[in-house]
């Protein structure tokens, strides 16, 4: 069965972490100048710096679930913290592997790990936050856990964003493309259903880059209804409407990107064309969609800025570095209009 992967399906939703009922951060807080700078003390009794602290990540986290990753079932994540800054993507050979009869007094034959000619670079992504003098001296308890939702939810859209746009961006060529099915006779979900035979027909006849599936299908939002439809076996007609296109399938990722605001600026992650698909070979995935990661979101703490009664700042930080192989691996679709 054809498993659809979306934000809304996967977002998971927690509440607010709360600071306990009376809880002053101006006296478990205190701010002093030194220097050119801000330092934020906790002098409250107990435990409250390390609950502070811990209550912060716990909303980071928070903010990533509410952005999920959608790219897992694509990508080959490799998670390494010895990862060079540069890699080479390696491969087996012109050929790959192939296994050959050994007569009586022959040898096997080896095939050679070798060096590509593509290469990643990691990557460092960062975001900074700041803590405001005015904060704790009126105790905005409220104004922090949304502030710091958003920075995980910032970082997933970015890492989705990044995975997703090789793909999106590529200029495909006519051999990975696949026009909208034709046929006046047939109702809107069986053209969609013929449109994805006519894409995997096309992936499989590619001389240059076959790609014999299994299949993930990257679509809008505004697509969904329609192919969820046209990937059900039905009766239609008194027909029954069967294909095995249906079984190449494993999953269809639904991504129509992102958009934020920091002060004025806008950012916009753009997601899939209304009227575009993409069908994505798993054949190879482990050549074709690589994910390196140095370095996971981490944070590091420092001592603010007195000229903007700055008392804290935070930095949120990761290295990684992505390597995507649309033309050996992608089938750009229209759909029926």
């Amino acid at each position: 069965m054809v498993k659809f992967i979306t934000k809304e399906l996967l977002a998971k939703q927690r509440p607010q972490a709360t600071f306990k009922p009376g809880v002053d951060l101006s006296k478990e807080i205190k701010v002093r100048e030194q220097g050119p700078l801000s330092v934020a003390e906790f002098v409250g009794a107990g435990d409250f710096a390390s609950a502070f602290y811990t209550r912060q990540q716990y909303e980071v986290d928070a903010g990533r679930d509410e952005e999920p990753i959608l790219y897992n079932s694509i990508y080959n994540v490799i998670t390494d913290p010895n990862l060079p800054e540069t890699l080479n993507i390696n491969t087996l050979g012109p050929g790959g592997m192939v296994f050959e009869e050994i007569k009586e007094g022959g040898e096997v034959v080896f095939s050679t790990v070798g060096e590509g000619s593509k290469s990643v670079t990691i990557k460092q992504y960062g975001l900074g936050l700041e803590y405001t003098k005015k904060l704790f001296m009126f105790n905005k308890t409220w104004a922090l856990a949304p502030i710091e939702r958003w920075v995980g939810t910032a970082f997933n859209a970015l890492m989705n964003h990044l995975h997703f746009y090789p793909i999106l961006s590529y200029s495909y060529a006519a051999a990975n493309q696949t026009p909208a099915h034709s046929d006046t006779t047939l109702s809107k979900e069986e053209l969609y259903l013929r449109t994805i035979e006519d894409a995997i027909v096309a992936s499989v006849a590619d001389t240059t880059h076959p790609r014999r599936g299994p299949y993930d299908l990257l679509i809008a939002t505004g697509d969904m209804f329609m192919v969820e439809r046209a990937l059900q076996r039905r009766l239609q007609d008194g027909i029954d409407v069967r294909s095995s296109a249906v079984n190449r399938i494993q999953n269809v990722i639904v991504y129509d990107g992102w958009t934020s605001t920091r002060g004025k600026k806008p950012t916009t992650y753009p997601g899939v064309s209304g009227g575009k698909a993409y069908l994505i070979s798993k054949q190879y995935a482990g050549v074709d969609f690589q994910s390196y990661v140095k370095q996971a979101l981490q944070s590091q703490r420092g001592d603010g800025d007195l000229s903007r009664f700055i008392v804290e700042q935070v930095v949120y930080d990761a290295w990684f570095g992505i390597y995507s192989g649309p033309a050996a691996a992608v089938e750009e679709i229209t759909w029926p209009s």
